[in-house]
């Protein structure tokens, strides 16, 4: 597998955890609606992300792949 092709596939992936985190968001909602607003409160349903910036996440570390490739050259 190529770099390029392990970017995208970073990619697909983290499109994946965003999906998996808002359906396990709407399953807390429907049936456990306090544990899902605390759930929200602390970011318990965002998968790879932070909202804290200095939190090394997947979604960080694909993005630092561009920086990765061009310090090769």
């Amino acid at each position: 597998m190529s770099k390029y092709n392990a970017v995208e596939r970073l990619l697909e992936i983290q499109e994946e955890l965003s999906a998996l985190g808002n359906e396990a968001r709407n399953l807390m909602r429907e049936h456990f609606p306090g544990l899902a607003e605390q759930g929200d409160a602390y970011g318990a349903f965002t998968f790879g992300k932070s909202w804290n910036r200095y939190d090394t996440t997947l979604e960080t570390l694909i993005e630092e792949t561009e920086d990765y490739e061009e310090e090769e050259y």
